[in-house]
């Protein structure tokens, strides 16, 4: 009976350490948004602290960028059909695309997700 328990005491410590480790992995996890500009990063932002960010482009062109709550949006363009910011506030999934621009802003790190599902 005593080696039952132990093995039961070993499983539960070892359970609650993945458990804990998992919790802190996904607390920690360093979400951002990568803004590319031709297929090039040239801005990093974390999701965890709000800020704007104005992107500027040739010719005076530009695409401002908020971080708000966690998620990040193109607030204001000067692309002409402002597709970019109608898009609005991203948390994870398909990221904001700037045609005019060739600007996109992918959300990465922290959680992962499923991308599907599928059943039998």
């Amino acid at each position: 009976m005593k080696k039952h328990l132990l093995w039961i005491t070993i499983f539960a410590v070892l359970c609650l350490i993945c458990a804990a480790a998992l919790f802190f992995m996904n607390k920690s996890g360093g979400r951002t948004a990568v803004v590319a500009v031709d297929g090039k990063a040239v801005r990093t932002l974390d999701l965890s602290e709000d800020c704007e960010t104005d992107i500027p482009l040739e010719n005076g062109e530009f695409n401002h960028i908020s971080v708000k709550g966690g998620r990040v949006a193109v607030t204001d363009a000067s692309c002409p059909d402002r597709l970019c910011v109608r898009r609005g506030y991203i948390r994870d999934g398909v990221p904001i695309v700037c045609l005019p621009h060739r600007l996109t802003v992918e959300v990465r790190g922290g959680r992962g997700g499923v991308d599907a599902v599928t059943g039998r």
